[in-house]
């Protein structure tokens, strides 16, 4: 089941306003959407699948079925300021050598970050990841 146009514009007028929240079912996960302070006077959106996110999510190295909920950044692990520098300092021909032979100036990072930019970004997200979303049922409060 998927989420019509209203719904989610529904979700996304609920995570812009400061503190907002936003529950889903998603491929048999409950993920939570709570808007929360970040640095200074700016939000963001943060992730929690079936109520907590952990630190093993974010790093890449191993994977993990929540890590299809988060924010995937790939990054590269060479700055490009000291790729530019050693090219410059070795030529390009042998840099290309280097590229081939050593796998630290053309490797990747990969990363899983819990926060969104902003609601769009992560209901956009998870639809297109999820094979079944939908909102969940409102819980009663004692």
């Amino acid at each position: 089941m998927k989420l019509t146009k209203e719904q989610k514009q529904e979700l996304i007028d609920k995570l812009t306003s400061p503190w907002g929240r936003v529950s889903l079912l998603c491929d048999g996960h409950k993920v939570d959407l709570v808007v929360k302070r970040y640095k200074g006077m700016r939000y963001r959106v943060t992730t929690y699948v079936d109520g907590r996110w952990e630190g093993k999510w974010v790093s890449g190295k191993e994977a993990y079925p929540e890590q299809k909920f988060l924010n995937k950044q790939v990054r590269p692990a060479c700055p490009k300021k000291d790729k530019a520098a050693m090219e410059k300092a070795v030529g390009k021909r042998y840099f290309k050598k280097m590229c081939a032979e050593e796998p630290y100036w053309t490797k990747t990072i990969t990363l899983y970050d819990v926060t969104w930019a902003s609601g769009r970004s992560a209901i956009n997200h998870l639809c297109k990841v999820c094979g079944s979303i939908q909102i969940a049922p409102e819980e009663a409060t004692a």
